[in-house]
């Protein structure tokens, strides 16, 4: 394997393998889909990879949740992030998503391997994709007072969630 796939590869892992974690409030720093592709695509456009953000939209409860964590307050549907990312090998647009951490052990939570080349797993399961342009549109309008209530909105369940995650992470 030629040495740009490996570097695209180890980056890729870095990445991945940060702990998924949501802030539940401003002076916390979360590692979620938003963040993991972003990071994901600064170091990938730094080797001379095009990259794109795409969002989608999933149902919390196809991660199989506990019942409990379910019957907490939360936006459902919800968005996902993830990446288009241009292969120029391919010529072709493929599906990068670094959002679940390795450690994580769960038969319903997919952790994502890639091969430099081809489509990794989705960390969730689309019931809508957004376009880019659409997707692109959606991520500058998630700021400022509305995410404030989202928070508000979803703190409980995010709480709830993390700490899931967490018991399911394998020690390192």
């Amino acid at each position: 394997m030629n040495s740009q796939i490996n570097e695209r590869i180890r980056l890729f892992k870095i990445v991945r393998d940060i702990p998924y974690y949501i802030a539940t409030s401003d002076n916390e720093q979360g590692y979620e889909c938003v963040t993991k592709p972003e990071v994901l695509k600064m170091l990938l456009q730094t080797i001379g990879l095009k990259c794109r953000d795409i969002v989608c939209e999933f149902r919390w409860e196809d991660l199989g949740l506990p019942e409990e964590i379910l019957k907490l307050p939360h936006e459902d549907p919800e968005t996902h992030g993830y990446l288009d990312i241009w292969i120029p090998e391919t010529k072709k647009w493929i599906k990068v998503d670094p959002n679940w951490d390795s450690r994580i052990k769960h038969p319903k939570i997919p952790i994502a391997e890639w091969d430099g080349l081809n489509d990794t797993k989705l960390a969730v399961i689309p019931t809508k994709i957004y376009s880019p342009k659409e997707s692109a549109a959606f991520n500058e309008q998630d700021a400022g007072e509305e995410h404030d209530n989202y928070l508000k909105r979803n703190r409980e369940f995010f709480r709830a969630f993390n700490g899931w995650l967490q018991s399911l992470r394998k020690p390192i």
